[in-house]
């Protein structure tokens, strides 16, 4: 019997707010050293760069971050962009809080008041195939 391989799913539910500082530094930087971003982040208060490190190699983990060794220093660079990380999260929240459901951050996305609104949009939708 042939096995048949997945992509492996990055599952992220969320981010904390270091990791998502670390991850704006580095999608405006594209590439950057743990010390790049343990500079960028004492701007606004002390962080012990070990507390930077180990967040950006959970951030590998999760498969946010690419890691390359370059000398002496891993050289950090984003797996993934923005939006997709975003989607990513939008997606875990549907599916883990809203047991699947949508209407509610559509609802929110779109200040509608009612599910009733967001039931007419998506009708809308369908009717122009989109």
């Amino acid at each position: 019997m042939e096995k048949k391989y997945r992509k492996r799913k990055i599952d992220i539910s969320g981010l904390s707010t270091l990791e998502a500082d670390i991850m704006q530094v580095i999608w405006q930087k594209k590439k950057v050293t743990v010390r790049e971003v343990h500079e960028e982040r004492l701007k606004r208060g002390y962080i012990p760069y070990t507390t930077v490190m180990a967040a950006m190699n959970n951030l590998a983990q999760k498969g946010l971050l690419k890691q390359n060794r370059n000398d002496k220093a891993y050289i950090y660079s984003p797996a993934l962009g923005r939006d997709k990380v975003a989607k990513l999260i939008i997606d875990s929240v549907v599916d883990k809080v809203l047991g699947g459901s949508n209407t509610p951050v559509l609802r929110h996305l779109l200040k509608l008041k009612t599910n009733d609104e967001v039931e007419e949009i998506i009708k809308l939708r369908d009717k122009l195939n989109l």
